[in-house]
């Protein structure tokens, strides 16, 4: 691994975090489109992206973003229908899609019908086709972190940790006992910039853990995201971000 870019903003709290995440993402995707014509971004569940989200969807923001040139994947999801109350997809269109005028056919939500390892190769090959202009890269991947330490749904102890080929692939939750598909690392750190959306004080030793001086953070997930050639965004607010803020 080289040396890794990566960027760390510290806002008020979580509404102004989102507010912030919602000015870069407005910044980078008319770059993106005057530099190669489209924007692709996969989207995370949880609820600190929703307050993101539901932000972008203000006049303020929207009327700045060309969504007829965005396309929107999903960097991980939980094995269940698309209205169902887990579903990453459900919060992202009731909270962002239902209300900006993005092209139907630039949403492509992970197939949860069959079995889960074909799910994933099918959303492979969508990926691939999406990406096929830029190298193979998306522009954004927004992530989160959980208190173990995952981020999309690499879990530790999980077999797709050590996944070297698949850019998406079937994953096994013990813990949770279910099935998930996700981003894995071959693809995640092909990403222009990955977008870490951390938010409470219950994720303050997770964020120190990882971003602070102390501890040993490559035993987390969330480590082993470090784009090759893009950015490693962190947007925190002030309750997260208190240990390293005090280191």
């Amino acid at each position: 691994m080289g040396q890794q870019k990566q960027m760390i903003t510290v806002w008020e709290n979580a509404a102004a975090m989102a507010t912030a995440a919602a000015h870069a993402f407005v910044q980078d995707v008319n770059q993106a489109i005057a530099s190669h014509g489209q924007f692709t971004i996969a989207l995370s569940g949880g609820n600190t992206p929703a307050t993101f989200f539901r932000q972008l969807a203000e006049p303020a923001f929207s009327r700045n973003i060309p969504w007829h040139k965005i396309h929107v994947c999903w960097s991980d999801e939980r094995w269940v229908a698309y209205d169902h109350p887990d579903s990453n997809f459900r919060m992202a269109k009731e909270n962002l899609l239902d209300h900006v005028p993005l092209t139907a056919s630039h949403i492509h939500p992970i197939p949860f019908r069959g079995k889960p390892e074909q799910a994933a190769a099918k959303y492979e090959q969508t990926i691939r086709r999406i990406l096929k202009h830029s190298k193979g890269a998306f522009d954004w991947i927004m992530l989160g972190v959980g208190n173990d330490g995952h981020t999309a749904s690499l879990f530790p102890g999980t077999a797709v940790l050590t996944e070297k080929k698949k850019w998406v692939s079937a994953v096994w939750v013990e813990e949770k006992q279910t099935h998930r598909i996700s981003f894995t690392y071959p693809l995640i750190n092909r990403a222009a910039k990955t977008v870490f959306l951390v938010s409470g004080p219950e994720k303050a030793a997770i964020v120190s853990s990882l971003l602070g001086k102390a501890g040993s953070k490559n035993k987390y997930p969330a480590a082993g995201v470090h784009p090759a050639k893009g950015i490693n965004c962190w947007f925190l607010d002030a309750a997260s971000a208190a240990g390293i803020q005090a280191g």
